[in-house]
C-alpha cells in the first residue's frame, strides 16, 4: 500500500508549486512543446527543454521532459510501428541507446553551458544546409542511420535533445512525410524509453522531478492530441515548413544570450 504521509507530502509539494510563477511558465510550455510533437512527431524537447532550463537548470529540464514523456508521448509513439519503416529506423535506434549511457555522464558532469552553445552550433549548421534546398538522394543505409543514431544517442542523453540530427537526416530524404512522422515517432518511442532507464540508474528522477512531471503530464498529453489533430490537414510542404520553423526555434531557445529574458 501506498504510504499516507507521503501522499499528503506530495500533496503539499504540488500545492506549493501551483503557487509559483515558475510552475505556471512551465505548464505553458508543456502544452505549447505537446502540440508540436504531436503535429511533427518531434519538437516536444526542443520547445520545452532549452526554455524550462533557464529557470529549472538543465539536469532537471531534461529529466522532468522524459519523465512526462515517458507516460505520454512514447506510448503513442509505438502505435506508429505499421507505418515506419523499420529497416530504417532499427539501426538508429540502437545506435542512439548503445550511446545513452556516454551522453547521460556528459550531462551529469559537463559544464550545461558549454553542452547549450555547441548544440546551437550544430542546429545552425543543419539548418543552413536544409534550406539550401540539399536532399539525400535515394533511401537511408544501415550504415548512415547507425552514425545519425550515434550522434542522436550523445546528444540526446547529454542535452536531451537528440531530434536536430534525426530529423535533419530523414527530412533531407524524399520519403512522404507521412513516413518521415512515421519513422521518427517510433524512434523517439524507443530512444525515450531507454533514455528513462538510463536517466534512473542514474538517479536524475528526484522527488522534485516528479512533481513537476505529475502537474505536467496531462498538458503535455492535450497538447499532443491536438497537434495530431491538426496534421491531418497538413501537406507534405507545409510539413516540411514546419519543421524548418521547429528547428530555426530550437536554435534561438537554446542560446544561453536569452536566459536572463526568462529568469
Amino acid at each position: 500500500m501506498i504510504d499516507s504521509q507521503w501522499l499528503v507530502s506530495l500533496g503539499h509539494e504540488i500545492t506549493g508549486l501551483l503557487a509559483q510563477p515558475t510552475t505556471w511558465f512551465v505548464a505553458c510550455i508543456v502544452f505549447i512543446s505537446g502540440i508540436t510533437r504531436g503535429f511533427s512527431g518531434f519538437g516536444g524537447a526542443l520547445i520545452f527543454i532549452p526554455l524550462t532550463a533557464a529557470v529549472l537548470g538543465p539536469r532537471k529540464a531534461v529529466a522532468v521532459f522524459y519523465l512526462f514523456d515517458l507516460f505520454s508521448a512514447t506510448p503513442y509513439g509505438f502505435t506508429y510501428l505499421p507505418k515506419s519503416r523499420w529497416r530504417e529506423v532499427a539501426p538508429m535506434a540502437i545506435a542512439a541507446i548503445v550511446m545513452l549511457p556516454v551522453g547521460t555522464w556528459v550531462l551529469k558532469t559537463t559544464d550545461p553551458l558549454v553542452l547549450r552553445w555547441i548544440m546551437a552550433g550544430l542546429v545552425s549548421i543543419m539548418l543552413i544546409v536544409l534550406m539550401t534546398g540539399w536532399r539525400y538522394r535515394g533511401r537511408p543505409t544501415p550504415l548512415a542511420s547507425t552514425v545519425v543514431g550515434l550522434g542522436a544517442g550523445l546528444t540526446g542523453g547529454a542535452t536531451g535533445v537528440s531530434g536536430p540530427l534525426v530529423i535533419a537526416y530523414w527530412l533531407s530524404s524524399t520519403a512522404e512525410a507521412t513516413v518521415v512522422r512515421a519513422n521518427i515517432m517510433v524512434f523517439y518511442a524507443f530512444a525515450s524509453f531507454s533514455t528513462d532507464v538510463v536517466f534512473f540508474f542514474n538517479g536524475l528522477f528526484t522527488f522534485d522531478v516528479l512533481i513537476y512531471a505529475l502537474i505536467a503530464w496531462p498538458l503535455y498529453s492535450i497538447g499532443l492530441a491536438l497537434g495530431a489533430r491538426v496534421f491531418k490537414g497538413t501537406s507534405d510542404s507545409q510539413y516540411r515548413i514546419a519543421a524548418y520553423v521547429l528547428i530555426a526555434m530550437s536554435v534561438v531557445f537554446s542560446l544561453p544570450l536569452l536566459d536572463r529574458f526568462i529568469r
